[in-house]
């Protein structure tokens, strides 16, 4: 009775411990999935492509550890070779009008 009391209080605490440390990661995911919309329609060379594959994997790697700005900036490195506008990992509310945001299909 008591060990098993014990443990779900180890459980407990371990569980909440992990969950604090966690950050929020859904701005460095949000520019992957930018990444991989305005990629859409580029052709790239096979070297072009495995680059390409290598920094989205390691932007992931980044952005699930909670490293933002190492994802974000692997991100850009990855719009850079390709050719696309760097992004600063924040929404730009300022140059995207309202009606345009609803009017976009909810996934």
């Amino acid at each position: 009775m008591i060990n098993s009391r014990f443990l779900k209080i180890v459980l407990c605490i371990v569980f909440l411990g992990a969950s604090f440390q966690q950050p929020s990661m859904a701005g460095c995911s949000s520019e992957i999935r930018v990444l991989g919309d305005d990629l859409s329609g580029i052709k790239l060379s096979p070297q072009q492509n495995q680059l390409l594959a290598d920094r989205i994997f390691r932007a992931k790697r980044h952005c699930f550890r909670g490293q933002e700005k190492k994802a974000i900036a692997l991100i850009n490195a990855a719009r850079a070779l390709v050719g696309l506008q760097p992004t600063t990992g924040e929404f730009d509310w300022e140059n995207i009008p309202i009606e345009d945001l609803n009017s976009r299909p909810i996934n």
